[in-house]
């Protein structure tokens, strides 16, 4: 038995799901396949989770330390209570992302799929049909945990991203392997809560790729909590787990061998793409995935690829929830004939510790290599003469705009401090809608906001600076 279809997507992850709502809304017939529950590592054992935990401990850590501010507050951590907490909302929103599937008439098979065909995906297990026929075929099968070949790492059982948001016990000492987003996301959850937490990085600096001024006030503000240290040329060679339960990770830093002893280690490293079910269609691949155009083409005709498990969302923004979800809709629209694709440059990316830290656009160096050192203006704001920041305080960070040319024009914006994730939102704007600075200071900004942090940064930028002594 075989059902047709003009859309089939093999993943029903972020971009997988949001790929059949933004076909099905369009009136197209779609099947969506999944193996487990839909909304994929993002919504069931990554970004939500992660974020429902790391609100919840820093509530915690800010209600402990606020004595400043005339709270005398204190009291353990209910680990087992947040884990709880957290399930749920993840049990409601896959149950919300089911409910818009029906209502978009998207039918979702629970199966294992293999594409074996340019317009067929073959089904395994259950009482349905056998495979399901489709015009065009979407591959979104995503990514799995990097496991780096370190001496003893595998024997000594460490968490991934999935057991270190299933604890029910805070371990008193942490080691974390890698300085990613992950790593770094995870160090600053357990460290609000009481663990000691040792972040090791084999590169100069964790969250590679991000701006280095930035990186260094975070780490900065990080370490201030008393428990979250990051070490950074730490090349881990070996881990041990002993007798009495605890862990031993050897590395060598700058050149000398040290050891770090923790209850419980967690993989940090990064995560690598899943072409497992289509690994055997053909397609054409890089290094770090599946070759796509930015319609999200493959080298096969009428099969597309989208998020994690693709080169380009490695190579252009690294593995994103909502760049999968961007190239969902890319694809649908290619399939129904629209024109659309993809534009990275206007593609935020956040990391949830406390304080966070977001960018859009290019960075400093990138903007100098494409347009000049001579045309790029760096204008920065610190959030210690913020207002809004003092108040809430959370003083530590600065935003950061990059722009170009006499007219000033926004190419790319840093931030790092309170609520980023939500400040790089009018960036991103910006840089889509190709605004200068003047533009950002004619816009009438709510006082006090951390909004207003962009603002001061593009009053900079012009040489009218207000609220800062920065030129």
């Amino acid at each position: 038995m075989t059902e047709r279809y003009d859309i089939a997507i093999l993943g029903g992850g972020p971009g997988g799901y949001v790929a059949a709502l933004h076909a099905g809304v369009q009136g197209a017939r779609v099947a969506l396949i999944e193996k487990d529950r839909v909304g994929g590592t993002c919504v069931t054992v990554g970004c939500i989770p992660s974020k429902a935990l790391l609100d919840t401990s820093h509530s915690y850590w800010m209600a402990t330390h606020a004595a400043v501010s005339g709270l005398h507050l204190t009291g353990e951590f209910d680990l087992a209570k947040a884990m709880a907490r957290k399930d749920q909302v993840v049990k409601q929103l896959v149950g919300g992302i089911e409910q818009l599937l029906k209502a978009r008439k998207v039918d979702l098979f629970k199966a294992e799929g293999e594409l074996v065909s340019p317009t067929e995906i073959r089904l395994g297990g259950g009482d349905g049909p056998k495979s399901v026929q489709a015009g065009a075929t979407i591959v979104a099968t995503g990514s799995a945990v990097a496991l780096p070949p370190i001496q003893g790492l595998k024997e000594a059982k460490p968490l991934d991203n999935v057991g270190a948001l299933d604890l029910r016990e805070t371990p008193k000492r942490l080691v974390v392997i890698g300085g990613g987003v992950i790593g770094m996301e995870l160090g600053a959850f357990y460290s609000e809560i009481g663990s000691d937490v040792t972040v090791l990085e084999m590169l100069p600096a964790p969250l590679a790729g991000s701006d280095p001024d930035l990186v260094r006030l975070l780490v900065k503000a990080l370490e201030s909590h008393g428990r979250f240290r990051v070490v950074t040329n730490a090349k881990v060679t070996a881990v041990e787990r002993r007798k009495n339960g605890t862990a031993a990770v050897t590395a060598e830093v700058e050149g000398k061998e040290e050891t770090f002893e923790g209850d419980e280690i967690v993989l940090g490293a990064g995560r690598v793409p899943n072409v497992k079910g289509a690994d055997g269609a053909g397609l054409a691949m890089g290094k770090r995935g599946v070759q796509v155009d930015d319609r999200m083409r493959t080298s096969v005709g009428g099969v597309y690829a989208i998020g994690d498990c693709t080169a380009a969302s490695f190579e252009n923004r690294g593995m994103l929830a909502h760049v999968a979800s961007t190239q969902g809709e890319v694809a649908v629209d290619t399939i129904l004939g629209h024109d659309a694709k993809m534009d990275y440059d206007v593609a935020p990316s956040v990391v949830y510790t406390h304080p966070e830290l977001a960018s859009v656009g290019l960075s400093e160096q990138a903007a100098k290599e494409r347009c000049g050192e001579a045309n790029v203006k760096v204008s920065r704001f610190p959030f210690r003469a913020s207002g809004r920041a003092l108040a809430l305080g959370e003083s530590d960070g600065m935003t950061k705009l990059i722009t170009t040319g006499k007219e000033h024009r926004i190419v790319g914006v840093h931030v790092m401090g309170p609520q980023a994730s939500e400040l790089i939102a009018e960036a991103t704007l910006a840089i889509r809608l190709d605004a200068t600075a003047h533009d950002i200071i004619a816009t009438v900004h709510s006082h006090p906001t951390l909004a207003e942090t962009l603002r001061e940064a593009a009053l900079v930028a012009v040489g009218r600076a207000i609220h800062t002594a920065s030129r």
